[in-house]
């Protein structure tokens, strides 16, 4: 299974997503899940934010040089599931590939169904940064809850 999480600029929500998906595969020694991170409109010159980097390290993730990557029709391709962050990119992603439709959803609708944005914790410090990143963080648990990845009683 392949799982991408998409974003505006793939610096921030859809990576820290990523990288808390990973992770769950990696603890859990789960075995043929494939998970990656695209924007919308990313730049591969994009830095990654310093706060995200310690966002992560707070959270038991090393961080390894990420490059954020436009998401391609190869993506949408050889992807299983596609969570994007926002309904406008939901709808981006829908009228670009509509063939694919069905394996493209809301990531918070997804998640928990909440049918709303995911608020993007970019411009955020402190505290608010904070509570939007581990709202990622626990929408991704769900999401691996949902697929039968990993048994959410035992967390």
């Amino acid at each position: 299974m392949k799982i991408c999480f998409v974003c505006h600029a793939n610096i921030c929500r859809s990576f820290l997503a990523q990288e808390f998906f990973k992770k769950i595969v990696s603890d859990s020694r789960i075995k043929g899940i494939d998970v990656i991170s695209r924007g919308i409109f990313a730049f591969e010159d994009c830095q990654m934010p310093q706060k995200n980097i310690d966002f992560l390290k707070k959270h038991g993730i090393e961080y390894k040089k990420h490059t954020a990557k436009l998401i391609s029709r190869e993506d949408i391709l050889k992807s299983d599931l596609i969570l994007a962050m926002t309904s406008k990119q939901l709808e981006t992603l829908i009228d670009k590939y509509p063939e694919f439709s069905d394996k493209i959803h809301l990531f918070l609708d997804f998640a928990q169904n909440e049918n709303k944005d995911m608020q993007d914790p970019i411009n955020k410090n402190g505290r608010k940064f904070e509570e939007i990143g581990s709202k990622i963080k626990t929408a991704v648990l769900n999401i691996a809850k949902k697929l039968n990845l990993i048994d959410l009683s035992k967390n």
